[in-house]
């Protein structure tokens, strides 16, 4: 019977270190890198809110004003003439609010 030839090769492996230590490396530079944009993109997109707020915060006094005279009876009728919304008090409250949320949105993109 003939035996069979047997060649045996040597693979020199190198350990999984420096290959993870590097993969680790290069995902934490993306996510840094992410999370730096997601932080300018909502620091530009919260000025632009607190922007876009001036109009709305006009808008929620003025229809308190306008409901205000509606109730005295100065105005024909308001667009609310029954229920929650039909208050002045209610619209001046929003107002207050709105406008106490856009100068607190304001002075922290400032900053």
């Amino acid at each position: 019977m003939s035996e069979i030839p047997t060649t045996a090769v040597a693979v020199r492996t190198e350990s999984a270190r420096p290959w993870t230590d590097s993969v680790l490396q290069a995902i934490t530079g993306f996510l840094s890198y992410t999370g730096n944009w997601a932080g300018d993109f909502a620091q530009r997109f919260a000025a632009l809110l607190s922007d876009l707020m001036g109009p709305a915060v006009f808008s929620a006094y003025a229809l308190a004003a306008w409901s205000l005279t509606s109730s005295f009876g100065w105005t024909e009728s308001f667009i609310f003439s029954a229920g929650p919304l039909s208050n002045w008090l209610v619209w001046l409250a929003f107002a207050i609010l709105l406008n106490f949320a856009a100068s607190i949105l304001k002075r922290h993109t400032q900053s």
